[in-house]
């Protein structure tokens, strides 16, 4: 019988962007480069025709495509992604073909990447690498995020926003799509590459040569930035609590917030630990603790991204656990 562990380093790509912000035009750039050989694809669309699927399964050469059943892949057919990635993975395990180098998943444009997070966790023996991207449409994506809570949840999400259509009449300068980018999630990688190659390779297999991202900005640098809707803020963790006061809050935080809870990252140094502990979470859904080296970062401080809250409705949560909440 053929072993059901996946050998480690697969980088699996949550794909996420609101419709018509490029998605499936950065997939299938990347699929046209040799570089993504050792790439398989699942493709969900909303609608009884999944018309991206159909785009890329005729453009994707000898590619393995999986096109998943209607419905928003985040909501509707958890078990049937978890289904499908484990069935391509034995079947090239029984075929004694190497692993997949790596696996991207293009959402629907109405996907939320935190329950498509959930609906993983019971693939952890595949030992994925999990990173989520977003693109981001440099003339329309500010106004996406600001009317249509899905594309902010995206956005929020994501590792590594890239930024596309830099090349269209009524796109932003590259600068200042960033920014309005970075606005709604200053912890993102933001990938500005007009070259439409370059972009994909960047987002899919690293920087490579002519791949640019732009610098990270400092957070004060945001507070002209403001999204209407969308609000960064930074909690401070005092030293020296243990992790069940700090589980207690983060718990809280979840509960007050929702589906209005976007992210959450950061570093906090608790009792009896070694070193700073990573804190992160997407939506609701939060990953296991991480210890890190000591020396890495600045702990303390955490950073939650939240549409519709309100300082001072974090805050009174915050402070029966000991935590400062402030604007970020």
């Amino acid at each position: 019988m053929a072993s059901t562990r996946q050998p480690p380093g697969t980088d699996f790509h949550i794909l996420c962007g609101f419709l018509g912000s490029g998605k499936t035009t950065l997939l299938l750039d990347y699929l046209a480069a040799p570089e993504a050989a050792d790439t398989a694809v699942l493709v969900n669309d909303v609608g009884q025709v999944d018309v991206d699927g159909a785009v890329v399964t005729a453009s994707a050469g000898g590619t393995p495509i999986a096109l998943l059943a209607n419905g928003c892949v985040c909501c509707s057919i958890g078990s049937e992604l978890a289904g499908t990635i484990q069935g391509l993975v034995l079947d090239r395990q029984e075929r004694d073909q190497p692993p997949f180098r790596r696996m991207i998943l293009e959402c629907s444009g109405l996907s939320r990447p935190g329950p498509i997070l959930r609906s993983l966790a019971d693939l952890g023996r595949f030992d994925f690498r999990v990173r989520i991207l977003a693109t981001f449409d440099a003339g329309q994506g500010r106004d996406h995020a600001a009317h249509f809570e899905e594309a902010a949840a995206q956005l929020a999400a994501a590792q590594t926003v890239v930024l596309t259509k830099l090349d269209r009449p009524d796109a932003a300068p590259a600068e200042v799509a960033a920014a309005a980018a970075r606005a709604l999630n200053p912890l993102a990688t933001v990938l500005a590459q007009p070259d439409r190659r370059a972009r994909a390779l960047a987002a899919f297999s690293g920087p490579g040569p002519g791949a640019a991202a732009l610098p990270e900005p400092k957070v004060v640098g945001l507070r002209g930035l403001r999204h209407p809707r969308i609000g960064v803020f930074l909690a401070e963790v005092p030293a020296g609590l243990d992790w069940d006061a700090v589980a207690a809050w983060i718990e809280d935080l979840a509960a007050l917030c929702g589906d209005r809870l976007l992210r959450v990252k950061g570093l906090v140094e608790i009792a009896g630990v070694d070193g700073p502990v990573l804190v992160q979470g997407v939506g609701t859904i939060f990953s296991p603790p991480l210890r890190v080296a000591p020396g890495t970062g600045i702990p303390g401080s955490v950073v939650v991204i939240a549409h519709d809250m309100a300082l001072a409705e974090l805050a009174a949560a915050a402070a029966p656990h000991g935590v400062a909440m402030h604007d970020g």
